[in-house]
């Protein structure tokens, strides 16, 4: 085993590294997941956020085989093909022969797809989304395998063929259909055009996903690619050791089990380093996310405190407006209605300089039309705060809760994190905004 060959074991450590680290990047999705509250379109604050709803597009794309209406698709034909060789190889006895060899399976021939901006709406509003960049999970909705004598053969296919081309193509297409729910994770930010919000890809961001899974399908694979990957490690260099001195044709030495032994125990314990590393950060990150929910609350506050007043002051000014209007035609009604025969007529000349003051002032204002801004104005404030409360304390428990689990606590003690208090009824309330209407 002395001589065998530094390739190996090499390879064989690298690949154990790539795939450490790929089970931990699958982990930290995982829980980064498992710790963000699913927002309501309406609630959402610049930054990270989980979302579900359906995708909606006012011109959506059309699929290229299923003709299908969508936001995004993904096609590919494949043909197969039947392909005999002849290879040179080597025997048990060391004698030199030729061989013939049927490779099958299948080449792609031609592919393609396309994808748009899109809204997700949920009950309470829709918000773009712009999926460029993102990991995107996609529905199958066209499978077919046809022969030569199909239409769909050429008709969607490329006219020239592989070759050893049995005549067989397998046509299959994937995407996101319109009115399709999707689960949603990525980072919200202000659009350019108009005071809204707009998810998109951010090189800074964790995770961009598009999913027409669950939110628990998306959690159970990445749990379990997670584990398939760290156990995928944990046996890369053993089998690299073995596979090397089968190859070399070394008999294997008596200390191989030592060093096997000795490879999985420095395997586990980097792995543990690892995830300690990985979970500090996704705590010490749940723990930011906390307090921009609790500033995100506050924000919402102000807004509240700012707009209500002035939007008050303006209704009020218009029921005031039209109250002088009003009076002023009743002044003029009754001198009408009180005019008798023979007397003079009612002084339309004295009133018209008032009535034009008035009118023109405000040329274009309604006090009922006021009053219902007012109204969608408030129910939207008050939606705000309620949401942005909401998912303060989801988050807030999340975080608790990993403070108090095994092992995540050790990991918090270390750094004696402590969890954030819940909004409770009292104690954090600023004073309601008062709505007082002139008399």
């Amino acid at each position: 085993m002395a001589s065998l060959h530094p390739a190996g074991p090499l390879l064989g450590s690298l690949a154990a590294l790539g795939c450490l680290a790929f089970s931990l990047r699958q982990r930290r999705s995982h829980r980064l997941l498992a710790d963000l509250p699913t927002s309501k379109v309406q609630g959402i604050f610049i930054g990270l956020v989980e979302l579900t709803g359906t995708a909606e597009s006012e011109n959506p794309l059309i699929s290229f085989l299923a003709a299908k209406p969508c936001v995004d698709y993904r096609w590919k034909v494949e043909e197969h093909y039947r392909r005999t060789r002849t290879e040179t190889y080597t025997d048990s006895k060391g004698n030199t022969k030729t061989r013939t060899v049927t490779d099958t399976g299948w080449d792609t021939v031609a592919q393609g797809g396309d994808d748009q901006s899109f809204y997700l709406q949920d009950d309470t509003g829709a918000v773009l989304v712009h999926p460029a960049k993102a990991r995107v999970d996609r529905a199958a909705w066209f499978e077919t395998t046809v022969t030569r004598g199909d239409a769909l053969y050429h008709g969607k296919g490329p006219d020239g063929s592989v070759s050893g081309s049995t005549g067989r193509r397998r046509f299959t297409e994937e995407g996101l259909p319109l009115h399709a729910p999707l689960y949603v994770v990525g980072t919200a930010r202000e659009r350019r055009d108009l005071v809204a919000p707009e998810l998109a890809h951010d090189p800074a961001g964790p995770e961009f996903i598009l999913s027409t899974r669950t939110e628990n399908s998306v959690s159970r694979r990445l749990a379990v690619s997670s584990w398939i990957f760290w156990a995928l490690g944990l046996l890369a260099l053993p089998v690299a050791l073995l596979l090397a001195g089968h190859r070399e044709n070394l008999p294997p030495p008596p200390q191989l089990p030592a060093w096997i032994a000795f490879s999985a125990c420095g395997y586990v314990a980097l792995a543990l380093l690892g995830w300690a590393w990985m979970a500090h950060d996704s705590i010490v990150g749940l723990r930011e996310r906390v307090r921009q929910a609790w500033s995100l609350v506050d924000v919402q506050l102000k807004r509240r405190h700012d707009l209500i007043p002035a939007l008050t002051t303006s209704v009020a000014a218009l029921a005031t407006h039209e109250q002088t209007v009003q009076t002023s035609l009743a002044r003029l009604r009754t001198q009408a209605q009180a005019t008798r025969p023979g007397a003079p007529g009612p002084d339309f000349e004295g009133l018209a300089v008032e009535l034009r003051a008035v009118v023109e002032r405000y040329p274009e204002l309604r006090a009922q039309e006021g009053f219902a801004a007012l109204e969608r104005a408030l129910i939207d404030t008050e939606q705000r705060i309620a949401l942005a409360r909401a998912y303060y304390n989801d988050i807030a428990t999340h975080y608790a809760t990993r403070l108090e689990i095994i092992p995540d606590r050790w990991i918090a003690a270390l750094r004696k994190l402590a969890p954030e208090p819940l909004l409770a009824a009292t104690g954090f309330e600023r004073a309601p905004v008062a709505v007082n209407f002139a008399k």
